[in-house]
């Protein structure tokens, strides 16, 4: 019986040691998984080439290619939350590198990239006009975190070990050879507010293809008062560091203010070094003008008669900078005036110079006594023989009783005439007499 118990004693004790070595087991720590980490690689979402004089979006896609390279596993592994190949917390920003570009978005940040995955970034950039043509390569950093160890504590609880980490990926840009265009000078002539004439640029190719078959545009700015006839100027090959000075006529509005200087914009189309169709990046340039040509009557206002046709007489000065060409001066009269001789020739006034007009006009013998203004224009050309009406100059008429001066003439001229028709008779019969 002795020996009975201590049997059972012993293989009890086996079993109970036995549970304890499978209670204890689960519970160590146990390292489950081993890997490499992320593997992350960057593309353009679409093409390469960046245009001088452009700003654009480059659209970055980051791809996480990680794989896990070595697992332990075994019937109490816990499955962890964070995989040792995702990318976490990412944060993207673009540099420059040695493109001759500026960036000008801010890091972003683009959370979590789990192995297999593929996250957008875009970035605007600035491609200044004097960009040289060629390939560069610009630099995506991305900074983030990953779980290089999962550690299981037990059955049920897993500790996870993170480590920070930078990659510096590589973009590579091509920035495309173009016809870039430079304004070097821009001359007005013969242009004021209100008129029409000519502005002249000189402009250069900066860029480096040729620009074949070229064409130069100018277009208005916003609201700027200048506005091209036809914004086309054909020009011809323009090669790089070339220059071309095509010629535009313009009009500029009435109430333009000649005091600022008002935006244009030009820019080229072109066949490029491929024989393809381009248009060049567009530039803006700056115009002025002149004052608005403008008279003012200086004379004296004339004296004219109830019931007389009166000759007026109105002095033109020319007190805008510009010179006038076959300048005509026309007075436009109402009631109680009237006129059969209302247009009067003052040929050429350069700025500051006057003219005289003398117009025929006949006043109603029922004029009120008082002083009138009436109307009156000039109309002229410029250098290009382009004609324009002034605006409106007043003339001033003041009517005033008419005079006995004319019927006592008249009667003079009648007794003269009577006293020496009978003077001649007289002489004539004392001859005959004799």
């Amino acid at each position: 019986m002795l020996r009975l118990g201590l049997q059972r004693t012993i293989i009890f004790f086996l079993i109970l040691c036995t549970g304890v070595g499978l209670c204890i087991n689960p519970c160590q720590a146990e390292e489950k998984y081993y890997s490499g980490g992320p593997d992350l690689f960057v593309s353009l979402g679409s093409g390469d080439e960046l245009i001088p004089g452009s700003t654009v979006e480059l659209p970055l896609v980051l791809e996480n290619k990680g794989k896990i390279t070595m697992e332990f596993y075994n019937a109490y592994t816990i499955q962890p939350e964070y995989l040792p190949t995702t990318a976490k917390f990412a944060t993207v920003r673009l540099v420059r590198g040695d493109a001759p570009v500026r960036v000008k978005s801010n890091p972003q940040i683009v959370g979590d990239i789990p192995a297999g995955v593929v996250v957008p970034a875009g970035f605007i950039v600035e491609i200044p006009q004097d960009a040289k043509a060629g390939s560069y390569t610009m630099q995506a950093v991305v900074t983030y975190q990953y779980v290089p160890r999962v550690v299981q504590q037990g059955t049920d609880n897993i500790e996870y070990y993170f480590r920070d980490a930078e990659t510096i990926l590589p973009v590579h840009v091509v920035i495309r050879p173009m016809v870039v265009l430079s304004v070097e000078n821009t001359r007005s002539e013969d242009l004021n507010a209100g008129g029409e004439g000519y502005i002249t640029f000189t402009i250069r190719n900066t860029g480096q293809d040729t620009g074949n078959r070229t064409s130069i545009y100018l277009l208005p700015e916003g609201a700027s008062p200048v506005v091209p006839y036809s914004n086309g100027i054909y020009i011809g090959d323009l090669h790089p560091d070339g220059t071309a000075q095509p010629r535009f006529k313009v009009t500029v509005s009435r109430n333009a203010d000649p005091t600022q200087t008002y935006p244009v914009t030009l820019y080229a189309t072109y066949r490029d070094f491929e024989g393809n169709n381009a248009i060049s990046p567009q530039v803006s340039t700056g115009v002025t003008f002149g004052e608005k040509v403008q008279f003012e009557c200086t004379s004296t206002p004339s004296v004219i008669h109830p019931g007389q046709t009166d000759i007026v007489s109105t002095t033109y000065k020319n007190t805008g900078n510009t010179t006038v060409y076959n300048a005509q001066a026309r007075i436009s009269v109402i009631d109680p005036f009237s006129s059969d001789d209302d247009t009067a020739y003052i040929g050429n006034l350069k700025p500051g110079e006057s003219a005289t007009a003398l117009f025929s006009v006949r006043t109603d013998a029922g004029a009120t006594i008082k002083t009138y203004s009436v109307d009156s224009e000039v109309q002229y050309t410029d250098s290009a023989n382009t004609a324009f009406i002034s605006d409106n100059i007043p003339v001033i008429l003041d009517v005033q009783p008419g005079s006995d001066a004319g019927l006592i003439a008249i009667i003079l001229i009648i007794v003269i005439v009577a006293t020496g028709a009978f003077l001649w008779h007289r002489k004539k019969r004392t001859a005959g007499i004799k």
